[in-house]
Parts: C-alpha cells; structure tokens; sequence
C-alpha cells in the first residue's frame, strides 16, 4: 500500500500529517457542543383548542373528534389521542420515527385550516406545537431576600437578573414564577354602577380608548412637513383618577365612581425556597447551542450581579443540567483515560519492550484526536454516548497495530532490515486487519434501518465506534510502520527468556493437543455449556433504559379539586417537615399554583404543589438517588387529603416504567376498571405510586338559565355568561406604567363582597336591552355541583391511563406479574373494552424487536465480508460458529452483576458480534496458510493455535481492561455505558479461551470428515 510505503520513506513529511491530525482534531473537539444526550428529534405535536364554558363532553363532540379525524389523514400518523377538559382540548399527534416534522406540523396546520367551518362559533383558530426536549429549563434559579421583602425579590429578578441573562447569547427565553404581581385594581360597587347607568364593558371601553398614544399624519407648517402624534397616555395613577366618565347623571371622575388602588392579584402562584418566599427563574437554551457553554455564561453573568446587589439579595442554583453533563463526561473521559493505560500495561506485559509498548500506545490519542474530526464534519456533539462510544472503541484501537507490529517484529527477526521489514511487514497483514476492520464496524449498518427513541440515542454511539475503528485503522498504517522503521529494536538473547506467557503457552498446547484427541467430547462439552447458559435466561430480567442518578428527585402534591393555595401551602408546610430530616437534601424549591403548560381555559392549579428537590453530589451521600424517593415516600404516604408522587431516576425522555392503557365506549365503566386496576397492582411487589391520569370532578357552581324568561328581558345566554365572567374574573381595561417603568394590568373588578357567596351571586344586577336590570336569580337558578374533570380518547376511543413506578425490581418481571394478576382478576364487561401496555413496555419491547432484527443482519452482513475476504464459504461458516458461544458469556456475565438485559446489553451484543470474529480470523487465517504450505490438518493446528495465541490475548485484553471503568460504573452518567461493557467484557473474555479450544476442534472434525468423504469417493 502507497500510504505505508509514503510513512516509511518520507518521515518528516508523515509527521507532519500527523501533526495536522492533531491540531485539527484538537480544534474539532473544542468547537463540538457539549450535552448530556445527542440531539433528539420527537415525531410528536399537540393541537390546542380553547372553548371558553363548555364542559369536557362538549369539547370532546365539537372540538376533539373533529380535529382527530382531520389529523388523522396526515401521512405516517403512528397514534392520535386527545384530553378533552373544561373550556378546551389537546390532540397529541405522534409520527412514524423519521417523519419530516416541519412539513409534517405543516399539513396539520392545513388540516386545522379545512376543519375550521366545523368547529363552534367563538372558538379561536386551534394552535399547533413542537415538542421539542430543548424546550425544558437547563437551568432553573431562585433569588430570595434575607430580609423577606419578596416584592424586592420580585423586582429584581424582573428587572437584574432576567434582563442579565436574556441578553447573553443561546438563550432562548426566561420565564418568571412566583412572587406578587402587582396591578392596578378599579373595585367598583354593582349597586352604584347601576345607580349611574354604566356597566363594567361601558368602564372598560371608555378607559381603554382614553389611553391611547397614536400617530395622526403630517402637517404642513412653515415649509416643513411635521408628523402628528395625538398623545393621551396614562402617564401616573392620578391620570387615571382624574379621568371624567360620561353618566345618565353626568361626568364624574373615575375616582369618585370606584375604589382605585395598586396592590397584588387576586390569583397568583407561590415558591418557596427552602421554606422561605423565593422567586424562581427558568431559563431555556436556543436548540442546538452548547448547554454546558451557556450554563458557564449564565453562572458568570449571576456572578458578576451579586457583586452589585445589595447583601439581602441572594441567588441561588436549584436546578442546573450543565452540572451533571459536566460530572458525566468527566466521569467516562476518566474511565476512557484509565481504560487506556490498562490496554497501555497489557502491552508492556506481553511484549515485555518499553518502545514496542510505546508505538502500539502513540496509536491510542491519534486514533482519538482522528475520530474527533469525523465527529465534528458529521455534526456530532460530545455526550454520554459519543463519549461513551468512544470509550469502548478504545481497547479495540491498538488491535490493528498489535497485528502489524507483530509481523514486523517477525520479519526483523528473519532478518529485514528496518525500513524493509516495516513495509513489508505493514502490507502482509493490512489487507487481513483492512477486512478485520470492516467485521467490526459492518454489525453498525443495520442501526440505519432501525428507528425509534433507542435508534435517536445509540445511533451516534454507532457511528462514534465506527469512527474510532477506520481512525485506528489509520493511524495503525501509518504510525506503526513509520515507528518501527524509527526506534525498534530486537531483544538480547530473546530465545533464551522464559516467562510466564511462555509456560501459558505450553499449556495452551497440551490442552489443544489433548482437544484433538477427543474432538467428539470437546465439542460436546461446549456444547452442554451453551445449553446450560439458557437455564440462566428466566433469572435475566429486562429493561428499556437504566435509570440515571442525578441528584434530583421531584415530588408532586395534589389536593382535593377546588383547593385554595392557602390551603395547599398548610399543606407543603407538613411535608416540608416531614422531609427534613432527610441529610442528602440540598435545597427544596417548591411552586403553588399557576398554569400548566398547555392550559386550557383559564384551568389554574390551586390545589398542586411541586417540588424540585436538589441532592448532595453521589460522591458526598452513601443512598442513591432512588433509595432516597423511596425513603421520602415512606415518610409522605401518611399525609392525608393528599396525592403525593416522588419520581427519581429518570434519563429525561422515556415514558412512566408502569402504563396501562384501558379502553372502551363508556366513561363510568372505565373508571370503575381503572380504580380495579389500581387496587391489583398495588399488590404486586416493586410497584409504587400507581394512579389514573383521570381527575375527580371539580366542585362548582353550576347555573342553568331559564331561556323563556332570559328571553321575556331581551337577554341571551351569551349576556348572562359574560355578565357573570366579568364580575368574577374581572377586565382588563388598559396598562399604565408603573413607578419602576413596567407595565401594569388596569383590572376592573366587582367588590369581593358582592360575590363572595352563592346567594350574593344570586342577586348580581343584568342589564337588559331595554335599559332596566334584574338580579340575576330572576332569569337563573343557582346551585353548588360537582363538574365532569376529563376524557382522554386514544385512536378515537375512550380511554383511562394506569401509571405506577418500579422499585428494585426490573420492567420485564414486574410486567409479567401485572399481566398475570389482571387476567386472573380483572374481568372486563366485553370486547369492547381492553387494557394494553404502553409506557417504557411499549418502548422496550419496540426496541427489542428492531435491535434483535439488526443484530440478525448484522450476523449475516459479518459473514459476507469474511467470506469475500477468504474466498470461501467454509472458513467463514467456520469462525461464525464463535458468535453463538459469546452467549455463555453474556448470560453469566449478566447473573454475575445482576444486570437486567436491555436496549444498552443489545447494542453490546451488536458490537461484540463484530469483534468476537476477530480472534477466529486471526487463528484460522494462519492456519489456511500452513494448510497451504503442506502441513496437515493435526500438524497446522498445533502450531497455528499456540503461535497466534499471543496476538490474540493481547487484542483480547485490551479490550476487555479497556472497558474495565465502564463496567465498574465509576462516576457519574456512566449506568448507560455499564450494560454495554458488561456484555462485552464477559462474552469476548469467555468465547476467546472457548474459541482457542473449539474453533480448532471444530476445524479437525471438518478435515477428518472431509478426509474420510474423499477416501471414500476416491
């Protein structure tokens, strides 16, 4: 090859490409975003449709099953399943893995487009909505005052802190909780109103059209052409004050006519740092910016600011995702770094030379610095996976240059010289470790027809080994030989040292030779061991994903419906008392109230609480994170009058390891099979927390109009709707700026005393068209009820979700005991109705059977590129037989560390697929070539076995040492990674000292049938 001859003769100019491989790769890795997970792309977006009054079955007729049906002629829909709610619906749109969702957001937009006659009058135009994981905060903050002025607070997180960070550059946007919100409220009497002839819509319109600052055209003036402005803006409270009001009695000033005053709303949400009043800031990062470089931003901007704050202000980190993405890639970085000098020591033990061990070493960062370019032109980011990718391609860089150093080192002991022996030596073998090469990275090629959440995460890994494998192979052909022909030397007197691996080897031999005298036994022997690892299967549970200690749990507190948040504060007081005691507690953030994301008519959450609960660092606390939820939840589950949920553990991306999906026509008998549902499972062990995703309904007041006599007053429905919605939430008039500069709602608002009670309600005045007005009792009754909460419908029927987490039992198994419990005693009305598995049972079974397909492929893909490189069939027939033996391996390695076998495990069974091969390539390659030169079938295996022994532990135990911390799981973010290196390490170790005994067994058996076939036609 030009390339080895070109690295030989020409040094200086070899060294400096390999220079220039370094300074670009060096460039590449400190120009590649830095995040915990590679850049994912959900196929998932939600329609949202506001009904203001209607209840959840009137949504569910004239806004759901409408929008369903037109979403669901969308190309490569998967699943359509809406929440129908009081006063709106969402409809979730989940795609095939793979779907353009640009043009796919876009096609529902037309759809929403020609749906849009059907839907009720007064609906505005539904909204569609991405979801998008680089939607979630990467940092949350809480400032607090040490003097508990929380308005102080408020103020400068609004006006310091928010504006600080919103200008530096990722940041998307930041979003403010808690706090008081201060407004301009106008309380205004019902009765005197009434007494002047005006109502709250007549108020709200002459003040709004009274704040105005607008442009006028021009004016000539002067020979000048003068832009007019026609100003008559709010510019202080006592504007508004003085402000004269058109009456049947006359103008009279605002301010005669109601209470004016600046003060808090009437509804706001809570947060509590540590139990003291806090206000909290998310921030979101632009999507595709480097988390870990604006998270150092932010940090050094907040910095900056508490040197100008006054010593009160105090601003503290509740939630940072940098931290943990930092921790973990330290963490594999180190695991990748020690893994190294374990490969590096293997080396100096076989080989027993300093400058031996110093060429086949230099190969490692090359290699490294190498597969940093390709990740960068590919568009790669550094993550857990990448790194972690890069991390078990390690002990498998230095397999090639072991090869060509070996054979190099032959041809000087035969007497090359050093040049000669490096190029001849390098091109001998490089066509074998070209192919070798080839085995290892094809097994990835059939991830590209996998899709699904497991594709998103392990493609990167994929493509990161497979880098990391044609890197190796590049620099071990230029590197190696160029080395060689530079600084090798042969041993002293190397015939006469005997050693260790010398006495291993005769060893190795006497039982080989004893193999060929029972072939028969051997191969039965290992075939009976084969068999046997089948009887560890049924104690192997499964997974989708291993959970991830981040040191940070979430816990959810929700109250009866109706709730007030002084209610539910009472409340987090008694759980904060209850957690205290808990030592691993670093900070407790908790919100009160507020909206959710996709709220949907005016829906708040008075009656929830949630908590973001940061722990002390892994190495300072001697629980895991999952031990500690389930000792907060221990000491939770007595609190009454309350739904409490601790969640830990959690990768940020998979759904609830319980979901059971009940489906059928009615409403009732859903609910009644989900409460079943719940009771059975709570009795499976490991089960925790299981609850429905239905609400109970809330208590309400219900008023049913009379249409003959609204209609006898000239009022419609719509009036009294509006009349009562403007008295109890009040209007917003205008804003006027504050004292501080910022803007603030002019609310109109009715005396709380006029609508403080049922009764008071009863006799809220309505004006009718003819001027006059009546309480409202005379053309309404009035009365307290309980109002319908939800429906969720799932392919347009009806259905109830069962969720629940796990606890110190893996998914598959607990799967199975639910499967069981529910058949046996949850008999359902009749086929109309069923219950399915969804969640991470859905997602692992998925996963399972595309990974298991792939892993198929890539046995047959394997087979083909050897047979191509052998020119035979048989040979390859040959060596695939090591594959299957890796089994034993993998099952004893997995009882071993009591590790569930999941999506990581399979994609480590799809790598060792193209590794294992190797070390039987290696030996029946050598083996061919005696065949060729005349030695017979016992003669060429007794030396072949013995000769390529030492290649073959070398390669073996580096790559095993090389993936030693991994499998250790030292540090941070490394549970991903641990199953991959425990499948790896247990099956190469195990199918290499199997493969040295029956692969050549298996050969003899092959010959001698062959043999006694030809004598018998011959």
């Amino acid at each position: 090859m030009k390339i080895v001859q070109f690295s030989v003769l020409r040094p200086i100019a070899m060294s400096m490409v390999i220079f220039f491989l370094i300074i670009l790769g060096s460039v590449s890795v400190k120009n590649m975003s830095i995040d915990l997970f590679p850049e994912l792309t959900f196929p998932t977006a939600v329609v949202t449709a506001t009904y203001d009054g209607a209840s959840p079955t009137e949504v569910e007729n004239l806004l759901a099953q409408p929008i369903e049906g037109a979403m669901g002629t969308i190309p490569n829909i998967e699943k359509v399943s809406s929440v129908s709610q009081n006063g709106g619906a969402l409809v979730l749109v989940q795609f095939n893995w793979g779907t353009d969702m640009d043009f796919a957001t876009l096609k529902m937009r037309e759809q929403i487009d020609a749906v849009r006659d059907v839907l009720p009058e007064g609906v505005q135009t539904p909204k569609v909505l991405r979801f998008n994981p680089s939607d979630l905060p990467i940092m949350q903050l809480a400032v607090t005052d040490t003097k508990g002025n929380i308005e102080n607070a408020k103020e400068v997180a609004q006006k310091e802190v928010k504006t600080a960070v919103d200008r530096l550059d990722g940041i998307a946007s930041t979003s403010i909780e808690g706090g008081p919100e201060q407004e301009v409220q106008l309380i205004t009497n019902p009765q005197k109103l009434l007494s002047y002839g005006i109502t709250l819509k007549n108020l709200q319109e002459i003040i709004g059209s009274e704040n105005i600052d607008l442009p006028g055209g021009n004016v000539e003036d002067d020979q000048e052409t003068l832009p007019i402005r026609i100003t008559g803006k709010f510019n202080s409270l006592n504007d508004l004050k003085m402000l004269p009001i058109p009456t049947k009695k006359g103008t009279v000033l605002l301010n005669d006519l109601v209470e004016i005053e600046q003060k808090e709303q009437r509804e706001n949400g809570l947060s509590y740092l540590n139990g003291k009043d806090a206000v909290g800031l998310s921030i979101l990062k632009q999507s595709g910016t480097n988390t870990v470089q604006v998270a150092k931003n932010i940090h050094n901007e907040i910095e900056k600011l508490k040197e100008e704050l006054p010593s009160n202000i105090k601003i503290q980190t509740i939630f940072d995702q940098s931290m943990f993405i930092n921790q973990s890639i330290s963490a594999v970085s180190s695991n990748m770094i020690v893994g190294s000098l374990l490969a590096a020591f293997v080396l100096f033990l076989f080989l027993r030379n300093f400058r031996s061990t110093m060429i086949i070493s230099l190969a490692i960062p090359l290699s490294i610095m190498t597969t940093f370019i390709f990740m960068y032109f590919s568009n790669q980011t550094l993550n857990l996976l990448t790194l972690g990718g890069l991390a078990l391609g390690v002990g498998m860089m230095v397999d090639n240059a072991i090869v060509i150093l070996e054979n190099i080192y032959r041809l000087r002991q035969e007497g090359e010289g050093k040049k000669d022996a490096a190029i001849k030596g390098t091109n001998q073998v490089g066509q074998a470790i070209i192919a070798s090469t080839l085995t290892s990275v094809v097994v990835f090629l059939p991830i590209i027809f996998v899709d699904g959440l497991a594709a998103q995460l392990f493609k990167p890994l994929a493509l990161v080994v497979s880098y990391s494998q044609f890197a190796a192979l590049f620099t071990a052909l230029i590197i190696v030989p160029l080395l060689s022909s530079l600084i090798l030397k042969l041993k002293e007197n190397e015939n006469e040292k005997k050693g260790f691996f010398d006495k291993f080897t005769n060893r190795y031999k006497a039982l080989l030779s004893a193999s060929l005298k029972h072939p028969k036994k051997t191969v039965g022997v290992v075939i009976v061991l084969f068999l046997l690892s089948f009887a560890g299967v049924p104690f192997i549970g499964t997974e989708f994903l291993p959970s991830q200690d981040q040191s940070y749990l979430s816990i959810e507190a929700e109250l009866p419906p109706g709730s007030t948040v002084e209610k539910t504060y009472r409340k987090v007081k008694e759980i904060n008392e209850k957690i205290r005691p808990v030592e691993e507690i670093a900070n407790t953030y908790v919100t009160i109230g507020g909206s959710s994301n996709f709220s949907m008519g005016g829906r708040n959450s008075h009656n929830e609480a949630n908590y973001s609960v940061l722990l002390t660092d892994i190495g300072n606390r001697s629980r895991t994170d999952l031990e500690i939820a389930e000792d907060i939840r221990q000491k939770l589950k007595n609190i009454p009058n309350a739904d409490i949920t601790v969640s830990s553990g959690t990768s940020g991306f998979s759904a609830n390891p319980i979901s059971l999906k009940i489906s059928g026509p009615n409403l009732e008998t859903l609910r009644s099979l989900s409460d079943q549902t719940i009771n059975l499972i709570s009795k499976v062990d490991g089960i925790r927390e299981p609850k429905a995703n239905y609400e109970e309904g809330n208590p309400e007041v219900s008023i049913s109009i009379n249409r003959d006599k609204a209609a006898q007053y000239g009022i419609g429905s719509a009036s009294v709707a509006q009349t009562v919605s403007d008295a109890t939430k009040g209007l917003i008039a205008t804003k006027l700026s504050g004292d501080a500069g910022e803007e603030l709602d002019v609310r109109l608002l009715v005396d709380e005393k006029y609508i403080s009670s049922t009764e008071e309600l009863e006799n809220l005045t309505i004006q009718t068209q003819m001027g006059t007005s009546i309480p409202l009792k005379a053309v309404a009754s009035i009365s307290r009820d309980t109002g319908p909460s939800q429906i969720t419908r799932s392919d347009r029927v009806r259905e109830i979700t069962v969720s629940a987490d796990i606890l110190n039992r893996d998914l598959g198994t607990i799967t199975k005991d639910i499967e069981k419990t529910l058949k046996e005693n949850l008999p359902l009305p009749n086929d109309q109705y069923k219950v399915t598995f969804g969640g991470q049972n859905e997602q692992m079974n998925d996963a399972f059977y595309k990974l298991s397909l792939a892993l198929a492929l890539a046995v047959v893909l394997v087979y083909m590129v050897m047979a191509a490189q052998f020119e035979s069939f048989f040979h390859p027939f040959l060596i695939m037989f090591s594959v299957p033996l890796t089994f034993i391996g993998i099952i004893l390695g997995l009882l071993i560390t009591n590790e569930p076998l999941g999506v990581g495990s399979l994609v480590g069974i799809l790598i060792l697929t193209g590794i294992v091969v190797n070390n039987a390539i290696v030996l029946i390659d050598y083996l061919k070539q005696l065949r060729e030169e005349g030695y017979d079938a016992k003669e060429a295996i007794l030396l072949a076995g013995p000769t390529r022994l030492r290649p073959i532990m070398m390669t073996a135990l580096t790559s095993v040492l090389g993936l030693l911390p991994l499998m250790f799981g030292i540090g941070e973010g490394t549970e991903i990674q641990r199953p991959m290196a425990i499948v790896i390490i247990f099956g190469l170790t195990v199918s290499t000292f199997i493969t040295l005994i029956f692969i050549p067994t298996l050969y003899y058996m092959f010959e001698q049938r062959r043999i006694k076939k030809k004598e018998k036609t011959g």
